[in-house]
């Protein structure tokens, strides 16, 4: 039997990749197994008694990549806990509109697999690691740069996530 949780995450810069390791490691704290993979190196979930999908939001959508594994496992998915979590710089627990929008990301994943839970999480922007075409975007828009990753947050929402994804 399946004893072991999944945390796939699609990463365009590397900021959701460590925010995927910290629930990770949270969740580990619990004597459970977790492997940590990005989407596009995950094949079967067979060995998986939940899984917990993440992705940064970029112009208002998460990356195509989780999309797509939870429409390749969308089966699957169905009868495991599943929970989905996003990294955005428009993430703002201060403006509800902003959060709105940010909530908004995940409408077409979660019409697929209906999450137990969901995460939103401020995210990271160093122009110096970004490629030409998302500086260009990035002057355009002037958002701040900064990492704005609140871990406080993530350990917290890995922290209430154990109880809906964990086995009595």
């Amino acid at each position: 039997m399946a004893d072991t949780i999944l945390v796939a995450y699609a990463s365009r810069y590397g900021s959701t990749a460590e925010v995927a390791e910290a629930i990770g490691d949270e969740l580990r704290k619990t004597g459970v197994a977790v492997d940590v993979r990005p989407v596009d190196e995950v094949g079967d979930l067979a060995p998986y008694r939940a899984v917990v999908i993440g992705s940064p939001i970029y112009m208002g959508k998460w990356l195509p990549e989780p999309q797509v594994f939870i429409e390749r496992h969308q089966q699957h998915l169905r009868s495991i806990p599943v929970a989905y979590f996003a990294v955005g710089l428009t993430v703002d627990a201060e403006n509800p509109d902003l959060l709105r929008k940010a909530e908004a990301s995940m409408d077409q994943v979660r019409m697929l697999v209906k999450p137990v839970e969901i995460g939103l999480f401020r995210g990271r922007l160093e122009n110096s690691r970004l490629s030409l075409t998302d500086r260009t975007i990035i002057k355009l828009i002037r958002p701040k740069t900064g990492d704005f990753r609140d871990w406080g947050a993530v350990r917290a929402w890995a922290q209430a996530l154990r109880a809906k994804i964990a086995r009595a």
